[in-house]
C-alpha cells in the first residue's frame, strides 16, 4: 500500500508529467494570444517539455520564460515572416477560388497546399533548433530546410500532429465544439511531447561524435 503513494510510483510519475504538459501548454496559449508573439511561445515550449523530457529540472516555468525570452528575436522574426507566408498563401488560394475552376483550379490549389505544408514542416524544425542551438538565423534555416527534407517522414508526422485540429475543425466541427476543452487543456503540450520525442534521434545523431553517427546511420 505505501509504494502505491510513493512519489517514485511510476503512476505518479505519469500524473505528474501530465500536469507539467497541461500547464505548460495553457501557459504557451496565453503567450500566443498576442498572434505576434506565437512564434517565441512555440519555441519556448519545445525547449521546456526537451528539458522535461531528459529530466533536466529547474522548474519548468522559469525554463519556459527564460526560454521565451532568450529567443523572443529570432522566433519572432521567423514567424512573422512565416505569418505573411500564409497569408499570402491564402491570398493565392482565394484568388483561384475566384478566378479558376476545373483541373486549373484543382492543380494550382494542390501547388498552394503543398507550399502551405512545406511551411509547416519548415517551422515543425526551425523552432526547436532555435530553442536548442546558439546559431544564425540564417545558419537556423538552413539547417532546417535540410532537415525537413532528410528526415521527410518525420516531417509528414510532425505536419500531421500540427493540422490535426484544424483536420478536425473541417471535417468534424461538432466533435470538436464537444470536445473543445480537452484540445484547450492537453493539445499544445501534448502535441509539443510527441514532437519532441520524434526529433530527439534527429538531434542526437547531429550532436553525436562521426564515429557515433556512423553507427547510428548504419542501424
Amino acid at each position: 500500500m505505501r509504494k502505491l503513494f510513493d512519489i517514485e510510483n511510476p503512476v505518479f510519475q505519469l500524473l505528474a508529467r501530465m500536469t507539467d504538459l497541461v500547464v505548460l501548454g495553457l501557459i504557451c496559449l496565453v503567450c500566443c494570444v498576442p498572434v505576434a508573439t506565437i512564434g517565441p511561445a512555440v519555441t519556448a515550449l519545445f525547449k521546456a517539455v526537451y528539458d522535461l523530457t531528459i529530466e533536466r529540472g529547474g522548474g519548468i516555468l522559469k525554463i519556459y520564460f527564460r526560454a521565451f525570452r532568450m529567443n523572443f528575436k529570432q522566433a519572432i522574426v521567423v514567424w512573422l515572416l512565416a505569418l505573411v507566408g500564409f497569408t499570402s498563401l491564402f491570398c493565392d488560394w482565394f484568388l483561384l477560388k475566384l478566378y479558376f475552376q476545373g483541373t486549373s483550379y484543382t492543380v494550382l490549389a494542390w501547388t498552394v497546399l503543398v507550399f502551405a505544408l512545406a511551411l509547416v514542416g519548415f517551422l515543425c524544425y526551425i523552432f526547436p533548433l532555435i530553442a536548442r542551438y546558439e546559431n544564425a538565423l540564417r545558419e537556423h534555416a538552413r539547417n532546417a530546410a535540410i532537415l525537413m527534407i532528410r528526415y521527410f517522414p518525420r516531417t509528414l508526422l510532425m505536419v500531421l500532429i500540427q493540422m490535426l485540429p484544424l483536420l478536425m475543425l473541417l471535417y468534424m466541427p461538432y466533435a470538436m465544439m464537444q470536445t473543445l476543452l480537452f484540445w484547450i487543456l492537453f493539445y499544445l503540450g501534448f502535441a509539443a511531447q510527441a514532437k519532441a520525442f520524434i526529433l530527439q534521434p534527429v538531434f542526437n545523431r547531429l550532436e553525436a561524435k562521426p564515429e557515433d553517427a556512423e553507427t547510428q546511420e548504419e542501424a
